[in-house]
């Protein structure tokens, strides 16, 4: 997941306006081409080229066992599928070759030796409380080579604590039989399922045709009860969508009854995806103004249905683990998008996988396979950025999420956290959000700034006003250099790895 998303602006209608002209006029008051989603904070296009193996293994040092009581969420990147969606930002490699896939597995077993070895020799115990699978599409696996994986992983740390093991499943490359396999043979016990949209023309716009009945044919009663959650993606942005396609999409997934939607905006990023432009064959993206008819739709069935908005992208049934963490205020959001279990720490490995270590530490691995590969022959982890943050890089990032993951700001818990005065400390910004209350995004209460419903959707916007490395009068020029500068950088040190 990118940290920045491009809203594209392209002409076209949709036939049924269900966003009031209030609503409207703060949309387009608010609109910017260019928003960050806040998953870390800084960006990763801040981060620094100069952290290395040598600096995650310090970081190591210095976080894990200053902190054994905190949860690791322990993830493992699968980088390939077999078909290409024209929607698709990440990181990925299409492929029917199963050899390509194999190789790559030799390097993540080398990679999974090396962090096992540097552990052992440091004397450093893991708290792995959820283990995630994500690609690509992890389901390319075949069951020896995932159950090999998982067995090998679980010689790393105590699988004991583990709560939640997540296999994300392309529906199209999975059955009953494979998802039943996927737990009782390697324990997974949490599903996500790239569902996007169950409209038959989106689905062939952007070349991923997976009807709903494949749904209702592999959530049988057997699985259902193995899988204590169920997640469906939602992907807003796609073309064909409108309101009426959006609400029968709507109904499928109401009918479906998965426990977590994980709503996210397309990105419409080109210059990164060329495969993109393929989408606009036909016509035109919805607009930023039709994605917020889009939204109101979605929150309007989602509710009547019974579901709970457990965040800015995220809604779950009540008896759902995210539901209970939201309402405990142990829920987070970050690279993954919403999880349980309280403030994520990641520990990444495969290529591209990013690791943070509380507040403190930031890493992400190689992109490209063949550094990544080469790195871990040499005995050095595959790392080639990282930030270190500062103390008010750590003030501004529990502001984010906060905001994202509660919508609110609570000033008692930013004293209890950092010992400082909210009021006096973000002064300048406390400014800057009062033209959102004046607008009815926000109300100011006495020890907190909490998010009205219709300033929910605001958020990035919201979260933006906190960020001092791409503030809210940053141009979208500025921007989009930072974002081709940090590009550059990492083509280069790839290309010096690589020869």
């Amino acid at each position: 997941m990118e940290a920045y998303d491009l809203i594209q602006q392209p002409e076209g209608k949709m036939s049924k306006i269900i966003v009031s002209d209030a609503d409207m006029a703060l949309h387009k008051r608010y609109h910017q081409e260019l928003v960050f989603n806040y998953s870390e904070y800084p960006t990763k296009d801040h981060w620094s080229f100069d952290l290395k193996s040598v600096d995650f293994k310090e970081a190591m040092r210095d976080w894990i066992p200053a902190n054994p009581e905190e949860k690791i969420f322990f993830y493992v990147h699968i980088p390939f599928c077999e078909e290409l969606c024209y929607f698709c930002t990440c990181s990925k490699y299409i492929t029917k070759d199963y050899s390509r896939v194999s190789k790559y597995l030799e390097s993540l077993h080398t990679e999974i030796n090396l962090l096992d070895d540097f552990l052992k020799e440091n004397k450093i115990a893991l708290n792995v409380g959820t283990v995630f699978f994500g690609g690509g599409s992890p389901t390319i696996l075949s069951e020896t080579d995932l159950e090999g994986l998982v067995t090998r992983i679980r010689k790393v740390f105590d699988w004991s604590s583990v709560e939640f093991f997540t296999v994300e499943s392309d529906p199209r490359r999975v059955d009953e039989k494979r998802l039943i396999f996927n737990h009782e043979v390697c324990g997974a016990n949490r599903i996500s399922f790239g569902m996007q949209d169950l409209d038959p023309e989106v689905q062939r716009r952007v070349n991923r045709i997976q009807p709903k009945s494949l749904f209702s044919e592999i959530l049988t009663d057997k699985v259902r009860s193995y899988y204590k959650e169920i997640a469906f993606d939602l992907l807003i942005g796609q073309p064909g969508q409108t309101v009426e396609t959006m609400e029968k999409t709507c109904d499928g997934i109401i009918e479906l009854k998965p426990t977590l939607v994980q709503l996210s905006l397309m990105a419409y990023k080109p210059w990164i995806a060329k495969h993109q432009m393929r989408m606009l064959a036909e016509g035109p993206l919805p607009d930023f103004f039709e994605r917020k008819e889009l939204l109101a739709i979605i929150h309007d069935k989602l509710q009547q249905a019974g579901y709970v908005r457990t965040g800015f992208e995220c809604y779950s049934l009540p008896e759902s683990p995210m539901t209970k963490a939201f309402e405990a205020g142990t829920a987070h959001y970050g690279a993954s998008g919403h999880q349980p279990g309280g403030r994520v720490n990641f520990l990444g490995i495969g290529s591209s996988s990013m690791s943070n270590f509380g507040q403190d530490y930031y890493f992400q691995n190689f992109y490209d396979l063949d550094a990544y590969a080469k790195s871990l022959e040499m005995g050095q982890f595959a790392t080639f950025r990282g930030m270190k943050l500062s103390q008010d890089d750590k003030i501004r990032q529990h502001a984010t999420q906060q905001i994202r993951s509660y919508f609110v700001l609570d000033f008692e818990n930013f004293k209890e956290n950092f010992d400082i005065n909210f009021e006096t400390y973000f002064k300048n910004e406390i400014e800057l959000l009062k033209s959102f209350k004046n607008d009815g995004l926000l109300t100011f209460l006495p020890e907190k700034i909490v998010l009205t419903e219709i300033g929910r959707d605001f958020v990035q916007n919201i979260m933006n006003v906190f960020d001092v490395y791409d503030p809210p009068n940053a141009s979208v020029r500025d921007r989009l250099e930072v974002i081709q500068a940090a590009k550059e950088k990492q083509r280069l040190v790839q290309e010096k790895i690589n020869n």
